[in-house]
């Protein structure tokens, strides 16, 4: 629905700056239409014009469920960049708008070179298509140079992107302070791997609350805190979680603190191990050190640098499917490799063959960080797929950086309707299984 407004700019003062407009249905009053405006209609300032189309939008319930939105503000590095002004966000998405709110918090905002974190609690407005920024052009540095938004749907975990690198400035550029601005893509988060290792010391373990930030080449990720909902930081343990957010690029250095909180609340940290599993590159970050208020320089918080990024390494995976009737299968198959260095986690075994045919062998290759010497593998499908039963002949793994192979009998079905009806199975390297036996002999 569309709405003209204008006026005939008479009278001494006929500028006029509109911020929006709402019309209620007067045969059903709960029902309004909220027509955002935001800009000036006046022949001295703004684009000059004094008529506006707009577009009328149904207001969401009132009992429609809050979201939150988290909006990053990056202002440009250029001379004079930063602006007095208030500064106003008018988020557009499939569902809705959200009219301008103001951009406050206890910081001094918006200084060149700098970025501030807002969060704005408003209705769920859905995929975000545009959002308009301005500033009321109070104070004595009113100009803005903005270099671009980030803003983050916490509901559902989705940031956009929105570049402007243009002043909003009555003295710079085309000389306005308002600017409609479109995602250039929604930034896909990143998942990050976080083992933390407590070192084995008396008293090492912490009842705090454990909090990180990342900090790369591309951005940082904000105070992130650490939990996994198990009793985390014991000593001589290491405990691992999940970090997602945007990519950062290039990790070189981590932020690890804690809140003093609990009955022992110092710990002794060893070092952390962080995966980008977006480009597979483990980063080694060791401390070594107490975190502690009565311990070493009674800091709580440590900038700690990475050692160097941990090589990954080559795994060549070689599958056997049995030759009996009905051994292949259609079902993903997945691979989780265990070594005395770690585990890779699972692993789909994918290639652009069709795998697992009867009596056929199917390879694949593995990159992930050096495990050390292999000591199980756990195998296994998701049962889908018209022929989901599987039977498994063994499993070849070539270490390619130390040229080791292992051999992972198995001779058994992976199948819900044969021998065990189990269809993930944990198998032991040829080797081990003779270890094993000579020792029950």
């Amino acid at each position: 629905m569309k709405l003209h407004i204008e006026h005939d700019n008479s009278g001494q003062s006929s500028g006029w700056f509109l911020d929006k407009i709402v019309v209620t249905d007067l045969f059903e009053p709960k029902t309004q239409y909220v027509a955002t405006c935001n800009q000036w209609l006046a022949k001295d300032e703004g684009d000059r014009e004094i008529s506006r189309d707009l577009t009328l939008h149904k207001q969401q319930s009132t009992t429609q469920k809050s979201n939150y939105y988290k909006i990053t503000v990056y202002t440009g590095n250029k001379s004079g960049a930063g602006t007095d002004s208030d500064v106003f966000i008018t988020l557009y998405g499939k569902l809705g708008e959200t009219g301008p709110t103001k951009l406050a918090n206890q910081e001094n905002n918006f200084e060149a070179g700098k970025k501030d974190e807002f969060t704005i609690e408003c209705q769920n407005i859905g995929e975000l298509n545009q959002i308009l920024i301005a500033h009321n052009n109070k104070g004595l540095s009113s100009g803005w140079f903005l270099d671009r938004i980030l803003i983050e749907d916490t509901q559902d975990h989705r940031t956009y992107e929105f570049p402007c690198n243009r002043w909003l400035a009555k003295d710079e550029d085309d000389k306005q302070i308002a600017r409609y601005l479109v995602p250039r893509q929604k930034v896909r988060n990143n998942l990050y791997k976080v083992t933390v290792f407590t070192g084995n010391k008396s008293g090492a373990g912490t009842d705090a609350d454990v909090f990180i930030t990342l900090f790369g080449n591309q951005g940082q990720t904000g105070q992130t805190k650490l939990d996994n909902k198990t009793d985390a930081f014991e000593a001589g343990k290491k405990d691992e979680f999940t970090v997602e957010c945007p990519a950062v690029g290039e990790i070189n250095k981590i932020l690890i603190e804690h809140n003093n909180k609990g009955l022992s609340s110092g710990w002794f940290l060893d070092r952390i191990l962080i995966e980008d599993t977006q480009d597979h590159r483990t980063y080694e970050f060791p401390c070594n050190r107490w975190l502690a208020k009565d311990e070493d320089d009674k800091q709580i918080a440590r900038y700690l640098v990475p050692r160097q990024k941990v090589r990954n390494n080559l795994y060549k995976v070689t599958v056997f499917t049995g030759n009996k009737s009905g051994a292949g299968t259609d079902s993903d198959v997945f691979i989780t490799l265990y070594g005395k260095l770690g585990e890779t986690g699972p692993t789909k075994l994918a290639n652009q063959e069709n795998n697992f045919e009867a009596g056929k062998k199917d390879e694949f290759t593995i990159e992930c960080q050096n495990i050390g010497e292999l000591n199980q593998i756990l195998i296994a499908h998701n049962n889908k797929g018209l022929s989901s039963g599987w039977f498994l002949d063994r499993i070849l793994i070539e270490d390619m950086q130390d040229h080791r192979t292992y051999e992972f009998p198995c001779n058994r079905w992976l199948a819900k309707d044969e021998d065990d009806k189990q269809i993930a199975r944990y198998l032991l390297p040829k080797g081990a299984m003779l270890a094993e036996k000579e020792l029950a002999d």
